[in-house]
């Protein structure tokens, strides 16, 4: 099994208030990039490996993806993508 820091209480709640937690994609740096060279998500099934607070999983929803599934070994991350 994987180590796992994102369900410890401490690591969580600091990683909680990073701008990218708070803000989602538009405040990770490496956005502007990673969108570029991203597919078309018209119709297509997508599966989302550490999806974290699952913003990748909503960017594909919100263009075009027709069904996607977010995986995370945290189920802090998991509670927290429910959320959105």
């Amino acid at each position: 099994m994987k180590e796992n820091k994102y369900d410890e209480v401490s690591f969580f709640e600091q990683y909680g208030k990073m701008n990218r937690s708070l803000n989602g994609l538009d405040a990770a740096g490496e956005w502007h990039v990673l969108k570029e060279m991203l597919p078309n998500f018209d119709g297509k099934k997508v599966l989302d490996l550490g999806c974290g607070y699952g913003w990748h999983c909503r960017y594909a929803i919100e263009n075009g993806a027709i069904s996607v599934i977010g995986i995370d070994i945290s189920e802090k991350m998991l509670e927290k993508a429910k959320l959105f």
